[in-house]
Order: C-alpha cells, then sequence, then structure tokens
C-alpha cells in the first residue's frame, strides 16, 4: 500500500529499515483511519485505511518542504522514513488499542529501535523525527486521564514539549509539517486526484510542462 511512497527513498539502507518495520507493523495499522474518535482529520482519512492514505498525502508536504528547504538527498530520505513510520504505533503497540495512544510518538521512538540501519546517526535522526511529530502536542506521560500526576510526571511532559520545540533539526519540522497540515480538515485531498494538489503545480520543471498538460487536457503556451 505503501510502496510508491517508499521507493522514494534513495539509500538502501534506509530504505530496508523502513520496509524491515512496516512488515512488523501491527495488522490494524493498515486498516485504522487517522482520526480514532473521528474529530480530527479531513474525511478521505476516515474508515478503513485512513491512517495510509494520510500517511500518503503527508509524504507529498514532506517533499514539498524538503524542495524548498533545499534538502540533499540524505536528508530527504531521512525525512521521508521519518513520516512513513511517524504513525506506526498511533494506538499503541502489542495490542492496538481503540483509541489514538497520546505518546505514540515515543512509543515508536522505541519499538523502531529493534530494526536495524547500518549507521547509528542516521537512525536516531529518524527516530527523533518520529518521537517528535506531535509538536507542540508531544507527551511521554499521557496528560488526560482521570488522575493525579506527580512532578515528575509533569516534568518529563514539560522536558519533551521543550525538546520539541526548542531548536528541532531540520528533519523533525519536515515530518512535523507533513503531519499537521495533510491533516487539516480545511486542506482536504487525495494524492493524484486534484490538480490544486498535484505536487508538480508549483515550481513546475519545464521537462514536466508537456506531460501534465496532456494528463489534464490543458493548452499551455510556448
Amino acid at each position: 500500500m505503501l510502496e510508491k511512497e517508499i521507493g522514494k527513498i534513495k539509500d538502501r539502507y534506509i530504505r530496508a529499515f523502513v520496509e524491515s518495520a512496516l512488515a512488523k507493523a501491527d495488522p490494524k495499522f493498515w486498516l485504522a483511519p487517522a482520526s480514532s474518535t473521528g474529530k480530527y482529520h479531513p474525511p478521505e482519512d476516515m474508515g478503513a485505511g485512513g491512517l495510509i492514505r494520510h500517511v500518503q498525502k503527508g509524504v507529498i508536504v514532506v517533499e514539498q518542504f524538503a524542495s524548498r528547504a533545499k534538502f540533499d538527498d540524505l536528508e530527504s530520505d531521512m525525512a521521508l522514513a521519518a513520516f512513513l513510520l511517524h504513525d506506526i504505533c498511533k494506538n499503541g503497540v502489542s495490542p492496538w488499542g481503540e483509541y489514538t495512544d497520546y505518546t505514540h510518538g515515543f512509543i515508536a521512538y522505541n519499538w523502531l529501535k529493534q530494526f536495524p540501519l547500518n549507521n547509528r546517526y542516521i537512525k536516531e535522526v529518524i527516530l527523533n523525527a518520529v518521537r517528535l511529530h506531535m509538536a507542540p502536542w508531544c507527551y511521554l506521560v499521557n496528560p488526560f486521564a482521570n488522575r493525579m500526576y506527580s512532578k515528575e510526571e509533569m516534568q518529563k511532559n514539560l522536558d519533551e514539549l521543550h525538546r520539541a520545540l526548542v531548536c528541532p533539526s531540520r528533519i523533525e519540522l519536515a515530518v512535523r509539517e507533513g503531519d499537521y497540515w495533510s491533516s487539516r480538515q480545511t486542506m482536504s485531498f487525495l494524492p493524484g486526484q486534484s490538480i490544486a494538489y498535484d505536487p508538480r503545480v508549483h515550481d513546475t520543471p519545464k521537462e514536466w510542462l508537456k506531460q501534465f498538460a496532456r494528463e489534464y487536457g490543458l493548452k499551455i503556451a510556448e
């Protein structure tokens, strides 16, 4: 279901890391809606496979972010890898829960450590982008439980929020923005279904113009 998006990763080691993790994802990851309550995300992110549609859309946003920020190939690969994996534990892990786990970034950060990647630095960059993708709503402890919280628990959440918001890496920013904008109800779209959201519309290289015109029956001035 994400073969096209995975294929955009150029580095074979990073691509293998992503493939290994997705192969072990809970089966419900592939079927779950992007919003467990239906309160968030646009309509196409609801229903069976909605979470995967959210990932597909967000990949387009990440690509555009990378293009504007002048990412090199490695930066683009790391951002794409992190985005493909950012919600892999969205409802928790073993078992997949009924509702979104508010600490799912941190859960995925730890869960993904089991999969090998030949470069420890690259792996940590990817894992940190997964961990902090919810900024400014990053938590180590679920803050919405109906109970008293210790000072230590509150401090953990403050520390996590501070880490997410102060000097994030370029990769973390790309994943955060991809997640946010692709989930806005006022920015509903499906990849490849609308001219308005075709990723080639803005800054279209000349070599794409004729192909774009043929696909959409447009006339482009010479």
